[in-house]
C-alpha cells in the first residue's frame, strides 16, 4: 500500500504548503493532495488559496512526487476551465497531475455554504449533482480525445491524459466512478466504505475497461499507519485499498514527516 499526504491550504498557507510538498517528497510520499475551496472557514481556516494556482506553484518547486487536489467540486468550475486548468498542470508538473473529482454537497450541507455565499446554488437532488460530474467527464473526454472534433483541435490537451480518481460517499456515486474513472477515494471511517469500494470496484470489472483501477481511501494522519502497526490497515486492505492518503488538517506536522521517511524510503 502507498501513502500520499493530504494537507489543508488554509491552515498551511505559502511557503509552509511549499515546504510540505518537499518535505513529503524528500520523505517517500508518493502523491501529495491539497483541499479545493472558495472559502477558509469550511475547513475550519483563516484562508483558501485557489487550488490550480497553488499546485502550479508546488509543481514547479517539487520534482518526482504526484500533485492533485481532493477534490475539486465539479460545480466550482466549468467543465472546459477545468480540462483548460489540467492540461496546464500536465505541462508544468511534467505529467504529474492527478484530477481528483467531487460530485459536490446537497445546499444543506456546511460544505455547500461557500457557493449559497455568492449566489449559487447547489442542485437539491444527489441525481442532478451525479449528472454534473457525469457531463464534466464527458466535456473533457470530448476535448482529450485522440480522434476530437476539428473546432476542438486548438484547446489544450494534456500529455499524458491524467488519472481522475473521484471522491465518493454513496453506491450510485461508487459505480460512476468505477464506469467512468481511474480511481475511487472514500474516508476510511465512513460506516459503508467497504461496501461502497466494493461497489465502485464492480462497476470497473463491468465497464470493460482494460486498465488499472486506483482504490483509495483518506484518514487522518496517524504515526501508526505509515509505521505499518495499525489494524485498520488490514481492514483497508481487505476491501482492495492501495492507497492511503493521510491528511494534516490542522497544521503540517513536519517532525511526523521527517518521522514517515524511516517506513517509506
Amino acid at each position: 500500500m502507498r501513502f500520499d499526504l493530504q494537507i489543508n491550504p488554509g491552515n498551511s498557507l505559502w511557503p509552509i504548503a511549499r515546504e510540505a510538498a518537499l518535505s513529503a517528497e524528500a520523505a517517500g510520499f508518493k502523491g501529495f493532495w491539497i483541499a479545493d475551496h472558495l472559502a477558509g472557514d469550511v475547513m475550519k481556516a483563516p484562508d483558501m488559496p485557489e487550488c490550480f494556482t497553488l499546485l502550479g506553484a508546488l509543481a514547479s518547486a517539487t520534482k518526482t512526487i504526484e500533485l492533485g487536489p481532493l477534490v475539486v467540486n465539479v460545480g466550482n468550475r466549468h467543465p472546459a476551465i477545468l480540462a483548460n486548468s489540467v492540461a496546464t498542470m500536465q505541462q508544468i508538473s511534467g505529467g504529474r497531475f492527478v484530477l481528483g473529482l467531487g460530485a459536490g454537497a446537497s445546499p444543506n450541507s456546511p460544505f455547500a455554504a461557500e457557493q449559497i455565499a455568492i449566489g449559487v446554488s447547489p442542485p437539491s437532488k444527489m441525481s442532478e449533482r451525479h449528472a454534473v460530474l457525469i457531463n464534466a467527464l464527458d466535456v473533457m473526454n470530448k476535448m482529450w480525445a485522440p480522434n476530437r472534433r476539428v473546432e476542438l483541435e486548438k484547446f489544450p490537451l494534456p500529455k499524458p491524459i491524467p488519472q481522475i480518481i473521484i471522491g465518493v460517499n454513496s453506491v450510485a456515486l461508487a459505480r460512476i466512478a468505477g464506469a467512468r474513472a481511474n480511481g475511487v477515494n472514500i474516508r476510511a471511517s465512513h460506516e459503508r466504505a467497504g461496501e461502497i469500494l466494493a461497489a465502485a470496484q464492480d462497476a470497473h470489472t463491468s465497464s470493460g475497461i482494460n486498465k488499472p483501477f486506483i482504490v483509495s481511501v483518506w484518514e487522518h494522519y496517524d504515526d501508526a499507519l505509515v509505521r505499518g502497526d495499525d489494524t485498520r490497515l488490514d481492514v483497508w486492505r481487505s476491501w482492495g485499498v492501495d492507497r492511503a492518503i493521510l491528511l494534516m488538517f490542522k497544521s503540517v506536522d513536519f517532525a511526523a514527516i521527517d518521522r514517515a521517511a524511516k517506513y517509506l524510503r
